[in-house]
């Protein structure tokens, strides 16, 4: 065959994404794009999807084939889903979207942001998300959701977070008015992290002992579709929302931790975060354990102590998971 055969490849490095600390003022209406001001960094494997699902006749009879002759596009759908490194302005972004409610206290830099579950709508807050996923595929998707959340906390370096969304159908394309330029990063570190479980009001730091944790917190967001709409959905509803931890604690030679799940003990876990003039505190107020499992790490014992949305209770109004983030964005989910 007659060459050439080169072309221009596209690198993932050189993907883009661009993020809005607001939310959309209206479903159906992006954000405007003086307001899109974070450029964020990404695993550049991430995957946003526009997919479209159409109508056939293949399975009827009549055709004279049993393959189809005729079909029909009924919706558009979005989603997406991207991984890549916590720092503090992403930690209180992702919260702020998955959970809901924003209070913030400070008059200047730096500031608190106390993240709660709003439970007075069924309404997500949606957002919208700027792409430059190839030279010329530049895109804005609109009505973005949080399905789900899992923050991890390692070891060492970096805790690490993956976000899933969902979306309407709609987006617009075509470059925005100006890439940001990248800001600088306050990393949250897993060696700053400080575990602690213990009687409610009394917990006990597990630090040396505690080895990794993962949290996860899932709104069952889904794309509201009903006659009338066209081929997109109206907006983003949550559904019934989910909470969960998993934990690994170094055993040692006294039952801390087993006769936790032995007596069915009520607690509070709590993880503190300390890097510098940022901070993150996820602490879940009453819970009791799912499980609590031996496990081995080398040749040390340890304990996996999980629980789950079923486990983890609202007692006296003080919610299932309390999130504290300082860092310097003055507010989250404003409409705009």
């Amino acid at each position: 065959m007659a060459g050439p055969y080169n072309f221009e490849s596209q690198k993932i490095s050189a993907r883009n994404m661009v993020l809005t600390p607001n939310k959309q003022a209206a479903a159906g209406t992006a954000v405007a794009g003086a307001d899109m001001l974070r450029r964020q960094k990404f695993d550049g494997a991430a995957v946003f999807e526009l997919k479209t699902t159409r109508y056939t006749d293949k399975a009827l009879a009549g055709k004279g084939t049993e393959f189809a002759v005729q079909s029909l596009t009924t919706a558009w759908e979005t989603s997406g889903t991207f991984k890549g490194d916590l720092d503090d302005y992403m930690a209180a972004w992702i919260l702020a979207f998955a959970m809901g409610k924003d209070v913030v206290t400070g008059a200047a830099a730096p500031y608190s942001h106390a993240i709660t579950f709003d439970e007075t709508t069924t309404q997500a807050c949606m957002t919208s998300i700027y792409l430059a996923d190839t030279a010329d595929v530049l895109w804005t998707l609109i009505d973005m959701g949080i399905v789900d959340v899992t923050i991890t906390i390692p070891a060492r370096g970096p805790l690490t977070f993956e976000v899933n969304f969902v979306g309407t159908g709609h987006f617009t394309y075509g470059a925005i008015a100006a890439l940001p330029a990248m800001p600088s990063y306050a990393y949250l570190l897993g060696s700053d992290c400080v575990f602690s479980i213990g009687a409610p009001g009394a917990t006990v730091s597990k630090v040396g002992r505690h080895m990794s944790s993962t949290i996860k917190i899932s709104t069952g967001a889904v794309n509201h579709t009903a006659p009338g709409l066209g081929l997109y959905g109206a907006f983003i509803r949550t559904g019934l929302r989910k909470l969960s931890f998993q934990t690994t604690i170094a055993a040692t030679n006294a039952d801390d931790i087993f006769t936790l799940v032995r007596n069915d003990t009520l607690q509070e876990a709590n993880w503190t975060i300390d890097s510098g003039a940022s901070s993150l505190v996820l602490d879940m107020p009453n819970l009791k354990l799912k499980a609590g499992k031996i496990g081995a790490s080398g040749n040390m014992v340890v304990w996996q102590i999980e629980s789950d949305e079923n486990n983890i209770y609202d007692v006296a109004s003080a919610g299932v998971l309390n999130a504290t983030v300082v860092n310097s964005q003055a507010s989250y989910l404003v409409g705009a």
